[in-house]
């Protein structure tokens, strides 16, 4: 038998709620101190299917109805209760911070998309006819190399450039609503920014209201809202444990489902 991690709560009491697991097992809390983790208790999986991945996401989305959360990665196992009371008492004093950081919040993803390849070739073909016009003296195979790798620079400084001008406008207007984020742009031409936002519940109505004010203004833009989720992007452990015997993973609190892409939560 192994005990599969769900989420550290912010209560040491029974979950009121039939909430079920992996597997249709129902999952209870087990208590430390004044918080607690949510587990339940069965056969290791052998075969991971995309269904194992949501019923687990579910369980934590649930949790997140009646509780705050730190949403524990998919297939974080135990070995026996003493291990998890071990690992709550290695991590207690984070998990508390954490919890008080995050309560009465959730997590919105933001992916925008933009012409990104059309936008660069538009670079290209300006510097093209810039350069036309520029004679270039000793034009030997190192110089022109040189030459050569300086444009790619200058090509790719404007683009970034570019792209940093269009996301300081959008991001200034999402920020309004949030009280983190986390910004990853240009993952690709054309993806330019992939971002997380930690919203307050209340905000959450004016949060989405701001995105489709966003997404119906005309141009070139295309955007993906995905949440609320739990706060998996703005948990915060920077202690290492000082042993892993206990887990059968190395980092408790990555998240397995693809940077939240569930499609029944996105809004297109």
């Amino acid at each position: 038998m192994k005990i599969s991690a769900y989420a550290v709560i912010d209560s040491n009491s029974k979950i009121s709620d039939s909430i079920n697991g992996l597997e249709g097992i129902g999952i209870y809390n087990i208590p430390y101190r004044d918080i607690g983790i949510v587990v339940s208790e069965g056969e290791q999986i052998q075969d991971i299917t995309r269904e194992h991945i949501l019923k687990h996401e579910e369980a934590v989305e649930k949790l997140m109805e009646s509780f705050t959360v730190l949403p524990v990665s998919f297939l974080t196992l135990f070995k026996k209760k003493d291990d998890v009371l071990l690992m709550m008492q290695e991590y207690y004093s984070y998990f508390r911070e954490n919890l008080d950081r995050l309560r009465n919040k959730v997590e919105f993803g933001i992916k925008i998309i933009w012409p990104g390849e059309t936008i660069k070739n538009r670079i290209i073909e300006a510097s093209k006819k810039l350069n036309a016009n520029v004679a270039i003296a000793d034009n030997t195979p190192g110089k022109s190399f040189a030459m050569q790798k300086l444009e790619k620079y200058k090509i790719d400084k404007e683009f970034a450039e570019e792209a940093d001008r269009c996301i300081a406008l959008l991001d200034d207007f999402f920020s309004r609503f949030v009280t983190e984020k986390k910004l990853e742009k240009l993952r690709s031409d054309n993806l330019l920014l992939n971002a997380y936002y930690l919203v307050e519940k209340e905000k959450q109505g004016d949060f989405k209201e701001a995105f489709q004010r966003t997404r119906s203004t005309p141009g070139d833009l295309k955007f993906l809202l995905s949440g609320p989720w739990p706060p998996y992007n703005f948990i915060s452990l920077t202690k290492k444990p000082s042993s892993l015997d206990y887990l059968n993973t190395k980092d408790v609190f990555t998240k397995l489902v693809n940077n939240l892409d569930l499609t029944e939560k996105n809004i297109i």
